[in-house]
C-alpha cells in the first residue's frame, strides 16, 4: 500500500500536468467530490482511497492526510488566512518525471490530470450556483 506522500506526490503531479496555473482546492468536500467519482480511472498509488457521506458531505478519509504530505513535501503552498485552495509549486517538467516514474503514460497522465481539474472546477461552480439561488 502506498504511503501517502507517494499518493500526494501522485496526486499533485496529475494537477500540475491537468493545468499549469490552476490551485487545487482543499475545502468544500470539492476535491473530495472529485477524486471519489473520478475512483475508477484513478492510478494504483491512488487506488485505495475511501470515501463516506458524512455529517458535511462526502469526503475522503485519507485526503486531509495528503494534501498535509503534500505541504509538508513542499509540492504545494503553505495554507493561507482562507485556505481553499492551494498553489502547486511542482514544477511541469517534474510532475511530467513524476508521473513516468509511476508507470503512467504521459499522454494518459495529462488526460487524467484534465479531468481532475475540470470536474473539480464544474463541483465548485455548480456549489456556488446552488448558494447564489439560495
Amino acid at each position: 500500500m502506498p504511503g501517502r506522500y507517494e499518493q500526494a506526490e501522485l496526486l499533485v503531479a496529475l494537477w500540475r500536468l491537468g493545468d499549469r496555473q490552476a490551485p487545487m482546492p482543499t475545502s468544500h468536500g470539492i476535491l473530495d467530490r472529485t477524486l471519489c467519482e473520478l475512483r475508477s480511472d484513478l492510478p494504483e498509488t491512488l487506488a485505495d482511497l475511501s470515501f463516506s457521506t458524512t455529517g458535511v458531505g462526502l469526503r475522503c478519509f485519507e485526503l486531509p492526510d495528503i494534501l498535509l504530505a503534500a505541504q509538508e513535501a513542499m509540492l504545494t503552498s503553505e495554507p493561507n488566512p482562507t485556505y481553499q485552495a492551494t498553489l502547486i509549486t511542482l514544477e511541469p517538467d517534474e510532475a511530467s518525471e513524476i508521473a513516468i516514474n509511476y508507470g503512467l503514460d504521459l499522454a494518459l497522465a495529462q488526460e487524467l490530470g484534465a479531468k481532475l481539474v475540470e470536474l473539480s472546477e464544474e463541483i465548485r461552480a455548480k456549489d456556488a450556483g446552488q448558494f447564489e439561488d439560495a
